[in-house]
């Protein structure tokens, strides 16, 4: 532990749900709930920043119970920060309807898959196998869109292209050159891509929610896997990773787990930088 980390006095803890937190069976393991429990204990604000809406993060919340805490999440990739205890929506950055018809039209010629989200629904526009998926990973229903011109006419919170992996990377690097300067454009697997609001990402948000809670950056600690938590690692003042993160998210972090999202890093994380530190503040006073 350098001297930096133990002076540390981390004050918030933003953690990425999937590949990060969870494991691949979607549990938080036992372990990682202690490690969670025991920074809550010492004071620390413990917030979930995902790519999931309020309706797919909030049994995390309540399995936490950050819900019961009325702390505060991170949803939406950085669209939306929401008052864990009520769902209520402090920030909801949106897409308009012309640029959701614009883009969403691209999409339909080139024969995309693509989805919204919509209180606790997935609307689709063809049932399909990455949709399926979505669904089990995020416990929200599925739907097909039947009126496209409805729902089309309401302002979105993100878009999601899914397809294979490969294909995804092409129309990752094709629209951060198209229309990166009016949207953010991630992957939150390497089967989704996104798209939202410009400013809607993990890092902004998380800056907006520590200036809200009187917090320094350097004082959050954040830990995340994929290509949409690189903002959110870059900005907090101890970013970090699990041995399984995407290699350019390693390459940012400033403390990379020899653990992965299976083996608890969460848990390892905090043992290195927080409960270490702890210790060794105690023993300079």
């Amino acid at each position: 532990m350098n001297q930096s980390a133990t002076e540390a006095r981390i004050r918030l803890i933003a953690l990425d749900l999937d590949d990060t937190l969870l494991r691949a069976d979607l549990s938080i393991s036992e372990e990682n709930k202690r490690a969670l429990q025991r920074a809550e204990n010492m004071g620390i604000h413990i917030v979930l920043a995902s790519g999931r809406n309020y309706f797919s993060m909030r049994r995390y919340a309540e399995e936490l119970f950050i819900r019961r805490r009325g702390d505060y999440l991170v949803g939406s990739n950085g669209a939306q920060l929401i008052q864990a205890s009520t769902g209520n929506l402090l920030e909801d950055l949106k897409l308009s309807p012309d640029f959701c018809r614009n883009i969403i039209g691209e999409f339909e010629q080139k024969g995309y898959f693509w989805q919204l989200y919509m209180e606790g629904t997935i609307y689709c526009n063809r049932m399909n196998e990455w949709a399926i998926m979505d669904q089990r990973l995020s416990g929200l229903r599925l739907e097909v869109i039947s009126d496209m011109d409805a729902i089309l006419s309401q302002e979105q919170t993100k878009i999601l292209v899914c397809g294979e992996p490969e294909r995804i990377e092409l129309v990752y690097r094709e629209l951060k050159d198209g229309i990166g300067d009016n949207a953010e454009i991630v992957t939150s697997k390497p089967y989704f891509l996104e798209i939202l609001p410009k400013g809607a990402n993990k890092g902004a948000a998380l800056d907006r929610l520590a200036k809200r809670l009187r917090i320094g950056m350097e004082s959050v600690l954040a830990i995340g896997d994929a290509r949409n938590d690189l903002e959110m690692i870059q900005k907090a003042g101890w970013g970090c990773a699990p041995a399984n993160a995407a290699e350019e998210v390693r390459a940012v972090a400033r403390f990379v787990s020899a653990k992965t999202n299976e083996e608890d890093a969460v848990m390892d994380i905090l043992e290195h930088l927080v409960f270490t530190a702890e210790a060794a503040q105690r023993e300079i006073r």
